[in-house]
């Protein structure tokens, strides 16, 4: 490990302290959305209250919520276990990263860039699933590149698969994109067979929550939030999240349409193709397109949103106490770093790594179905979250080529294009 790095452990682990200290002194940060709703759950189940989570959310993260408070009554063993997630995505990141441009120094820089971003940080406080999302995540990836030729390690990456699922279910459609390059790299007998040993552990970790919902509620899922947040992204105002929010009173409106989720699905569904009919596909393509990306990617992060001027924090909630000057210049530090990875990330895409071009593909790949996904359900900022180590990954690379330190840059034509891309970006955050 270089001293540059350790330097970088060292600034990202004063950085988590400043984080806590914002979010328990002066005032506790008050808790905004889903948070409300995990809280609360958390405190049912750890003392033995019966409590239903609807089915828009999957499970998991509301029940490690409750084991962490009934460990220590409060939610320190959750917060210092989410800053190891982060810490332990981070160096995961670091080694593909490795792996894939043969430079040491890119990997540093990829795991630099994912530890000091604050909109990636900042959730180690937060009570929402990302940092556990992100670590199950990256270790499957990792396994897959490093071990995917190992019986049981590709079990252990198929239980962690089911428990990205159970965490967060978006990334449910993409698994078999997920398992590609198994066959693409091993040949497509044996990768084949490689595959279907991650699916069926995937399949045996979320099939007893998949019975119980059925059972339960009607549904065999894990969860479904699709339909929901497909009406409300195709119903948005703004090109900017947390504006003219419409989610809660469309939840409530979900809430009361029916009984049973079943039902509400098929209501909901009736209405997305009734109001696709009358306003015409073509222009709800021109709708999404002028809204959805703005959304995505503009410099304001969930975390500077709960800053003092921030849209969270002007509804009274978020960070409480904190000062104008830090809120500036936390501002200030975010905004730059998104337009690091965003520049950096267009270069990388003209000096794309060369080992194991089926998994750099397949993690491409997972950039652009969140986009395709994204350009019809509704969109906030901590969306981007699953796919940022991506951009961080690509941003290194982009970063060490111009530096001389990896992979050099592709010919003209490709580096016009990566610029051209970053371009594009910068002026969906920023303009």
């Amino acid at each position: 490990m270089s001293r540059g790095f350790r330097v970088v452990l060292v600034l990202a682990l004063l950085l988590q302290v400043v984080l806590l200290f914002m979010e328990l002194r002066p005032q506790p940060r008050a808790l905004w959305g889903d948070e409300i709703m995990y809280a609360d759950l958390a405190a049912r189940w750890s003392r033995g209250e019966p409590a239903t989570l609807d089915l828009l959310w999957p499970p998991l993260y509301p029940h490690l919520l409750a084991w962490a408070r009934a460990l220590d009554g409060g939610l320190v063993a959750m917060r210092l276990f989410q800053v190891a997630c982060l810490f332990a995505a981070a160096f995961l990141w670091r080694d593909l990263a490795r792996t894939f441009t043969g430079s040491a120094w890119t990997g540093d820089l990829c795991a630099t860039l994912l530890l000091l971003d604050p909109q990636v940080a900042s959730f180690t406080q937060f009570l929402w699933p990302e940092m556990l999302h992100l670590v199950l995540f990256a270790a499957v990836v990792w396994i897959l590149v490093n071990r995917g030729d190992r019986g049981p390690f590709l079990v252990l990456a198929g239980a962690l698969l089911g428990a990205c699922l159970l965490c967060k279910s978006v990334l449910g459609p993409f698994l078999p994109v997920v398992l590609l390059p198994l066959a693409w790299e091993a040949g497509w007998r044996r990768g084949a067979l490689r595959a279907a040993t991650v699916a069926v552990a995937c399949g045996l970790v979320v099939l007893p929550v998949m019975t119980s919902n059925a059972r339960q509620q009607g549904a065999f899922v894990v969860a479904d939030g699709a339909r929901f947040n497909a009406w409300v992204g195709l119903n948005d105002r703004s090109r900017r999240n947390l504006v003219d929010e419409i989610v809660g009173l469309e939840y409530r409106r979900w809430q009361q349409s029916a009984p049973t989720f079943p039902e509400r699905e098929r209501l909901l569904d009736e209405r997305i193709r009734a109001l696709v009919r009358e306003r015409g596909v073509w222009p709800v393509a021109r709708a999404q397109l002028a809204r959805q990306y703005f959304r995505l990617f503009h410099h304001a992060s969930f975390f500077t949103d709960q800053l003092p001027g921030g849209a969270i924090a002007s509804q009274g909630l978020g960070y409480r106490g904190v000062s104008a000057a830090v809120a500036s210049a936390f501002r200030a530090y975010g905004a730059a770093a998104w337009a690091l990875v965003l520049c950096g990330a267009g270069l990388g895409l003209a000096a794309l790594p060369r080992e194991r071009r089926a998994f750099v593909a397949m993690l491409l790949a997972f950039v652009a179905y969140n986009l395709a996904l994204f350009f019809v359900l509704h969109v906030k900022t901590r969306y981007r979250v699953p796919f940022l180590p991506v951009l961080d990954l690509l941003a290194a690379a982009g970063i060490a080529a111009l530096a001389g330190r990896g992979t050099p840059l592709g010919p003209l034509p490709h580096r016009i294009a990566g610029a051209a891309l970053a371009m594009l970006a910068l002026g969906l955050a920023f303009l």
